[in-house]
C-alpha cells in the first residue's frame, strides 16, 4: 500500500508498530533517531513519516522544521505523549505535518489515521485533525476553506478557488 517511515526511539514501539503496519500491506523503514531518518529520506522518500517527538538528545519539535526546510519532511504523522493544544498548532504550522496522535494510540486507530493521510496525499488534499476550540481560530485564519469534520475528526483543506488562487 504506503512506503512508510517510523521515527522512535523506543525499539519495542518500532517493533510492534512495524509488524503490525507490514501485516496491514504497508512497507515500513525505521529509525531510531532523526538522524537516521533524514538519511533514510535522503536514499528514498517516503509516503508518510510517522514521528514521534522526544527521541532522548533529539527533539521533534527542532528536527521536522529542519527536514521541511531541506525539502526531505513527508506528509508527517507525529504520534507523542506529549501533545497539547499549544504544541500541537505549532506542530500543524510545519510543512509536511499533517496531523497529531496522542500515545498511547491503539493499532486500529493507527492503521486508519495512515490510510486516510495515503489517500488524502494521493489526491494531493492536505488532511488536519480537528483543532481544540482554543486553537480553531488559528487554523481557520490559516486555511479558510476547510471541509465538514469526519466522524474521525479529520477536515479536508479544500484548494483555493481559480479567482483567488496566486
Amino acid at each position: 500500500m504506503a512506503d512508510l517511515l517510523l521515527v522512535d526511539n523506543d525499539e519495542r514501539i518500532v517493533e510492534l508498530t512495524a509488524w503490525f503496519l507490514e501485516r496491514a500491506g504497508h512497507r515500513v523503514r525505521a529509525a531510531l533517531s532523526y538522524a537516521e531518518a533524514r538519511g533514510l529520506l535522503e536514499e528514498a522518500p517516503a509516503q508518510l513519516l510517522l514521528a514521534d517527538l522526544e527521541l532522548g538528545a533529539e527533539r521533534g519539535r527542532e528536527e521536522l522544521p529542519k527536514l521541511a526546510a531541506a525539502g526531505l519532511l513527508p506528509p508527517t504523522l507525529v504520534v507523542s505523549g506529549f501533545l497539547d493544544a499549544t504544541l500541537e498548532a505549532e506542530l500543524l504550522a510545519i510543512p509536511g505535518v499533517i496531523g497529531t496522535l496522542a500515545k498511547p494510540v491503539d493499532l486500529a486507530t493507527l492503521e486508519r489515521c495512515v490510510a486516510e493521510a495515503v489517500a488524502g496525499a494521493e489526491r494531493e488534499v492536505e488532511l488536519t485533525p480537528v483543532a481544540p476550540p482554543a486553537v480553531a481560530s488559528t487554523l481557520a485564519h490559516d486555511a479558510p476553506r476547510l471541509g465538514e469534520p469526519d466522524e474521525d475528526g479529520w477536515v479536508e483543506v479544500l484548494p483555493e478557488p481559480p479567482e483567488r488562487a496566486s
